[in-house]
């Protein structure tokens, strides 16, 4: 389906996107050797469908990005988009980029630094971190933040367009594209290779900016790769598989061991939860995940680290400051889990009540306003995961202290959705079997590693990326 009607949105929307047009980026002329940025790309409003319904997407999206260059011969490198499964707050922090946030909320250089054979792009998806929206003209209403807004479809196809947007603005880059994401990442990196891809009967979604969008640009580029560090993609199969995991013999006695204790319960997730351990990771207790991930947040708004978490000071930043921002708003507050942010609006200025400059989630987060999403209760997402493994290679993490999304039920979930593809395991790889072909997905397990795969086994992980690249 269409919306003639509203033709002219579809065809704006992807003319700014690829062009430019009143942007910083994209304006022609000769290309740029790439260096490191930090900037925000705007989506314009489009209208867009979601299971047979048209919705509006009223706002302007301004899209925060950061960029980091790759140590060498740049223009040829992959290019690697990360994000975390809200901001990008975890990957940017630890063990991927020039520096990474040690445990006391210091910055140090990171010799681990996916740089030596990669760019890095690390985009907030709508409202999270540091990207906000605006209404010209009005204040935001009840549907510019509502979960159709905040959806895992429209959040998919914002992070995919605000990608393709820099693109046309650095044409110097021309190495393959790889997406990477942690945690709910997983089902933001399957809907976008499934648009990529032109799968759109996988989900229930049409965006005609972005289709036409796609069609400027060779999609075989997007397509190089998954990276999925702990990722959640088969939905509500998924939620069931975890539970039984949590009944694993292996799984019981490696929390028992670490807790040093009896438990009251043969399920090695409760045992964890008895013995106040994080389900991030059962070596660590809830205090020390939390504290770990608060000094990275905190970290990443102080203007005195900026320049070494993100290449540029939050001052030079274009549309930061709270002038710009002044026009800005997020659906979201800030609570308990944000870090003082006095600092950077007295370096910025201040912001209206009730609004923050970075918020490391979005509305799109369960908890803070998502309700019941798809993504929970379907397996659209599993479907759709399957069947991109068959043309797109991935590469997924298996953190074996990780209880929130073990690697031990991926398995077990993907055969609950396959049909008939054959779902096979060994210690190294999953088997996706059909009539015709025998995929292979590859997996690489950190046994000192929970969830946060590059706070907690940086190198491995690094070690091991650069060489599934270069299979």
């Amino acid at each position: 389906m269409g919306f003639p009607k509203h033709g002219w949105l579809a065809c704006c929307a992807a003319l700014e996107l690829l062009s430019g047009c009143g942007a910083e980026h994209g304006k022609g002329g000769p290309a740029m050797a790439p260096g490191d940025e930090a900037g925000f790309v705007e989506l314009a409003p489009r209208q867009v469908s979601i299971a047979d319904r048209a919705v509006p997407l009223a706002a302007t999206s301004k899209i925060f990005y950061n960029f980091r260059t790759a140590d060498s011969e740049a223009e040829d490198k992959p290019l690697i988009v990360l994000f975390n499964g809200f901001a990008s707050d975890v990957v940017r922090a630890f063990g991927t980029g020039p520096t990474t946030v040690a445990a006391g909320g210091g910055v140090e250089k990171n010799p681990n630094s996916l740089t030596r054979f990669a760019n890095l792009l690390y985009i907030e998806p709508r409202q999270a971190g540091f990207s906000y929206d605006v209404v010209e003209g009005t204040a935001p209403t009840a549907e510019e933040c509502s979960q159709d807004v905040f959806s895992e479809y429209v959040d998919a196809a914002d992070v995919l367009l605000a990608t393709l947007r820099f693109l046309k603005g650095h044409p110097s880059l021309r190495g393959p594209v790889y997406w990477m994401g942690e945690s709910y990442a997983g089902v933001r990196i399957t809907w976008i290779v499934a648009y990529v891809r032109g799968a759109w009967a996988l989900a229930p979604y049409q965006d005609d900016a972005l289709s036409a969008a796609l069609a400027e640009l060779p999609r075989e580029r997007l397509l190089g790769g998954q990276i999925l560090l702990q990722p959640w993609l088969v939905g509500s199969a998924h939620t069931t598989a975890i539970q039984a995991a949590c009944q694993d013999p292996g799984l019981l006695a490696a929390v028992r061991a670490s807790v040093a204790g009896p438990c009251s319960t043969a399920d090695a997730c409760k045992c964890a939860d008895e013995f106040g351990r994080s389900s991030y990771n059962y070596a660590l207790t809830n205090t020390e995940q939390d504290a770990r991930i608060f000094a990275a947040d905190a970290a990443q708004v102080s203007p005195e680290l900026a320049k070494d978490l993100y290449g540029a000071r939050f001052e030079d930043i274009p549309g930061l400051n709270s002038r710009e921002r002044q026009r800005g708003f997020k659906c979201s507050v800030a609570d308990g889990e944000t870090p003082d942010q006095s600092a950077l609006s007295a370096l910025l200025g201040a912001l209206p009540s009730g609004q923050s400059y970075n918020l490391a989630y979005s509305p799109l987060t369960t908890g803070k306003g998502s309700n019941d999403p798809d993504w929970r209760r379907k397996t659209l997402v599993g479907t759709a995961f399957l069947e991109n493994a068959q043309t797109v290679d991935a590469l997924i993490t298996d953190g074996v202290r990780d209880l929130v999304v073990p690697e031990l039920a991926l398995g077990s979930a993907l055969r609950a959705v396959s049909g008939t593809t054959t779902v096979t395991e060994t210690p190294s790889e999953i088997l996706l079997g059909t009539a015709t072909r025998t995929r292979s997905i590859a997996i690489r397990h950190y046994a000192n590693s929970g969830h946060m795969i590059t706070m907690m086994d940086p190198e491995a992980f690094a070690d091991d990326l650069r060489a599934w690249l270069a299979r």
